[in-house]
């Protein structure tokens, strides 16, 4: 058998474990489904929570542009590993944009709409009205871009 033959047999089954991980985690979302968002939380190390079914109206009363972040506060290493970046960019902008967080497990339905895949996440809104999507992996750096080019239009 030629050598050639066997190279893409193995990358279609590493390609096929992708998309089947992929697909997994965007059903099954991140960590244990707990929806802990049913109330506003604030402190030094966490963003504020608000539950899903409270989004509009935080939006609505909202005199800034919003960024949500749909994550989860445990079992979910994406959401770990942005957390104290997404908490600094909160501080960065907290003049110009307010950033908060939605349970993802509880609102991944409204994600989805919103052109989310994966937790986490994060989600500009301005004046109530959805502008810009982007979902894990991005950084920061470039999320804060997109965030203030928005804000200039």
């Amino acid at each position: 058998m030629a050598q050639g033959s066997i190279c893409p047999q193995r990358n279609r089954f590493w390609y096929r474990l992708a998309v089947m991980a992929v697909v997994a985690v965007s059903i099954v979302g991140c960590g244990l489904n707990e929806d802990r968002a049913t109330h506003l939380e604030t402190g030094d190390d966490s963003l504020p929570v608000v539950s899903g079914s409270g989004l509009e109206q935080y939006l609505s009363a909202s005199t800034l542009p919003v960024l949500v972040e749909f994550g989860v506060d445990f079992n979910c290493p994406r959401c770990a590993q942005t957390k104290s970046d997404i908490v600094a960019l909160r501080e960065t902008l907290k003049d110009h944009v307010d950033v908060i967080r939605v349970d993802f497990n509880s609102n991944a339905q409204t994600v989805a709409k919103l052109g989310g895949t994966i937790c986490p996440t994060y989600v500009l809104f301005d004046s109530g009205t959805h502008v810009l999507t982007r979902s894990f992996p991005v950084s920061i750096d470039l999320l804060e871009g997109d965030v203030l080019r928005q804000l200039v239009r």
